[in-house]
């Protein structure tokens, strides 16, 4: 069982993407621990853009507003950012999790622990885990893959979500593939280097 159902065992969406790589499942590991999603301008521009109403926000209201140079895994899940390192098993899988309004142009995250995560249930909430995973693949090589849970706490936040991800849920896939998709090609140049042909690079995705 993966860590990701421990923490959300029932959602009302689930989407998976996978891709396959030469690499070994360690250096892959390493890989998928390292990445920074700043490294990508468009990647950049569009947490930007989700950011600017609450960055606007922050301005009028004197607070300062915050920057980060990074958005690796550990970046994301830093302490005042509303997401939380649920659990991690190393060398295969990291979950991160978050509950709050993300429908509003400022969250409203909720603070909670990694036990008391799966129980919250109070009304007017949605809840979400991802993680990031390294599988082993049948000989040889690894699978790189990214998993998003979604459910809310109540079916009237439950359609709030719904409308925003129509919109936000297109943006927040295309992140997920194209990085899966830049480190697969990371990890075969150098995979290649020492003469073995890179593998199949057809993605495995599905939407529940």
């Amino acid at each position: 069982m993966t860590l990701i159902h421990q923490f959300m065992p029932d959602c009302a969406l689930r989407e998976v993407d996978r891709v396959p790589t030469a690499a070994s499942p360690e250096k892959a590991w390493a890989a998928v621990r390292a990445m920074d999603l700043h490294d990508v301008p468009f990647i950049r521009w569009l947490f930007a853009l989700r950011l600017l109403p609450e960055r606007i926000l922050a301005r009028l209201r004197g607070r300062p507003v915050r920057r980060s140079p990074h958005m690796r895994i550990d970046d994301i899940a830093a302490p005042g950012n509303g997401f939380l390192a649920l659990a991690e098993a190393p060398g295969s899988e990291k979950v991160i999790g978050a509950i709050g309004r993300f429908w509003r142009p400022r969250i409203d995250f909720v603070r909670v622990t990694p036990g008391s995560f799966t129980a919250f249930s109070e009304p007017g909430f949605g809840k979400l885990a991802w993680n990031i995973r390294v599988e082993p693949r049948e000989g040889g090589g690894a699978w790189l893959g990214v998993e998003l849970r979604v459910t809310a706490t109540d079916a009237a936040s439950w359609r709030r979500f719904r409308r925003y991800w129509w919109l936000i849920g297109r943006f927040s896939r295309l992140i997920r593939r194209s990085e899966l998709r830049r480190i697969q090609r990371q990890l075969d140049r150098e995979r290649s280097r020492g003469n073995a042909a890179p593998c199949d690079r057809t993605p495995l995705s599905v939407s529940l």
